[in-house]
């Protein structure tokens, strides 16, 4: 299955969600989320602010920085994508898309994990929504911990990827965590990693 195609099922089926199924979808992603050692133990998370079609990071984002973490956020510049920190106090604009951005700010550097937002997927491969903002900075920040977030919905099977294309270290559903093999799960529930 092409990205193109795999993008139009996946958005066929969010937008059959009704809002709230999509509310309950995204509290239970972030829900997960929190209870991962991953996003407890990093320092300097980026995360995309979502749009009305992807599940909420919003209370993520307060969560992390009631956790007095240096948060930081996308900005777009041209054919880049930068990563802005922000506190409670930032200002934002939506872009031309319509997803807010802050205002001024400092571009973080050494960002140790990332949520980042996916279309479609399969397993651990990501279809994203195709201007390469993310595979572009994954190549600048290599060592980053990447986790895609998605509703379940937007599985799907035999995506095919390119070789430039950055697979995640894990995508959190609001029904799954799916690691790669290499990472263990260590969440609140038990402290024991799941193979």
């Amino acid at each position: 299955m092409t990205k193109a195609e795999a993008r139009e099922r996946a958005r066929r089926r969010v937008s059959a969600m009704s809002d709230a199924e999509k509310e309950w979808a995204s509290g239970a992603v972030v829900d997960a989320l929190t209870s991962l050692d991953a996003l407890r133990k990093c320092k300097n998370p980026f995360v995309f602010l979502s749009a009305a079609d992807e599940p909420a990071t919003d209370e993520l984002v307060g969560l992390l920085l009631a956790m007095e973490k240096t948060v930081s956020v996308p900005r777009v510049r041209g054919g880049e994508m930068d990563a802005v920190v922000i506190t409670p106090y930032t200002n934002f604009k939506k872009n031309k898309w319509g997803i807010e951005e802050p205002v001024g700010g400092h571009i973080a550097t050494d960002i140790d994990l990332v949520v980042v937002p996916v279309v479609a997927f399969d397993g651990l491969h990501r279809a994203g929504h195709g201007k390469g903002y993310y595979d572009k900075f994954f190549a600048a920040h290599p060592d980053c911990f990447k986790i895609g977030i998605a509703f379940d919905c937007q599985r799907v099977e035999g995506l095919q990827v390119d070789e430039s294309d950055v697979d995640m270290d894990m995508v959190v559903t609001e029904r799954e965590i799916i690691p790669a093999q290499s990472v263990s799960v260590v969440n609140d529930f038990g402290g024991e990693p799941c193979e």
